[in-house]
């Protein structure tokens, strides 16, 4: 540990994917047997940054006004400059927060590794263009304290303000809803954003941690955060999608943007659909369906009736390329993680 409280490691490139996974799950023991015996704060914040710089900057401070204050705040950044690591030095006397460097890339690895940095028993996690109001916390925690139940836990996702062509994603939940069962999957449902999401940590012996297959940075760049929760799920934990808690996300991107990241969000979409077809967890593969017509078939004849030239069908390509190259990839049934890189 440097000064200034920045705790920093260099990391290198691991034998494999599944590396993080044996620590994850001592960690969560430890954490279990240990709670009675330290002062384990409350919840756990972890924060995967990649070359936000100032932009994390927003993030930090609205953590700081929470009116909770029992909490722990984990950031791994995985930058390729130091601009995020002077962006939070300012926040480093608080020794709350900790501050990590990893060279290892992917969100999913990132959080794994703040699984690993921390012990409390809930687990909040929102992405570094975020910004979070001062009760986040405790109304993101309040179905784990109504329902033990509850594995995994996802909030509003609303839109900063912004101009210009383009979107900001996001979701807005019509009311509170408990997922129990795979029946209470709907196929046509959108899908949850880990940019407002919550875990208790006792999952993670069930399901060790995120996919380091899935998200940004990783083979299939996207659905990481849902891939969790379906997991949990099939292993018998709850989901909930909470009403009453919102982060504000400050991710516009343009239409150029968009195109680009829906590329790579589709095939990974795709690429995380495909490993419950080979499980035969046909409900959630199943989801493939709705994306397909909405994006394939829907879209292209609006605009045709329209009068215009198709658009998107990349899309839809993608997302079936992305299946299929998941359908090859070698799948930890145990876990359900995939084991390595698809050829």
């Amino acid at each position: 540990m440097t000064d200034k409280g920045v705790l920093k490691s260099k990391e290198g490139t691991p034998e494999e994917p599944d590396s993080v996974a044996p620590k994850v799950v001592a960690n969560s023991e430890a954490s279990q047997h240990g709670d009675a015996q330290s002062a384990s704060p409350r919840y756990a914040v972890i924060i995967a940054s990649y070359n936000r710089g100032t932009r994390i900057v927003p993030l930090v401070a609205s953590m700081l006004r929470s009116e909770v204050a029992d909490f722990e705040l984990v950031i791994v950044d995985q930058s390729s400059n130091d601009e995020t690591r002077r962006a939070v030095e300012p926040f480093l006397g608080d020794p709350r927060i900790r501050y990590v460097h990893s060279d290892i890339a992917g969100t999913s690895r990132a959080r794994n590794r703040g699984f690993e940095l921390t012990t409390a028993p809930i687990i909040a996690i929102t992405d570094d263009d975020c910004i979070v109001p001062p009760d986040w916390l405790s109304r993101l925690a309040a179905p784990f304290e109504a329902h033990p139940e509850v594995g995994v836990v996802y909030c509003n996702v609303d839109a900063a303000p912004s101009e210009g062509p383009g979107h900001t994603p996001q979701i807005r939940f019509p009311q509170t809803r408990l997922i129990r069962s795979l029946h209470d999957i709907r196929p046509s449902q959108p899908l949850w954003m880990g940019a407002g999401m919550a875990i208790r940590r006792s999952i993670l012996a069930d399901v060790q941690g995120f996919d380091e297959m899935l998200g940004p940075g990783c083979a299939f760049s996207a659905c990481e955060d849902n891939d969790i929760a379906w997991r949990s799920l099939v292993r018998g934990w709850w989901i909930c999608e909470n009403a009453n808690a919102t982060v504000v996300h400050d991710g516009f991107r343009t239409l150029e943007q968009l195109r680009a990241h829906g590329m790579r969000d589709f095939y990974g979409i795709g690429g995380t659909l495909a490993k419950y077809l080979k499980t035969g967890h046909l409900r959630i593969a199943a989801m493939v369906i709705p994306l397909l017509y909405r994006f394939g078939v829907a879209a292209p004849a609006s605009d045709l009736v329209n009068g215009r030239s198709p658009r998107g069908l990349r899309r839809p390509y993608m997302l079936v390329r992305g299946f299929f190259d998941g359908l090859r990839a070698p799948l930890d049934r145990t876990t359900g993680r995939y084991r390595m890189r698809p050829p």
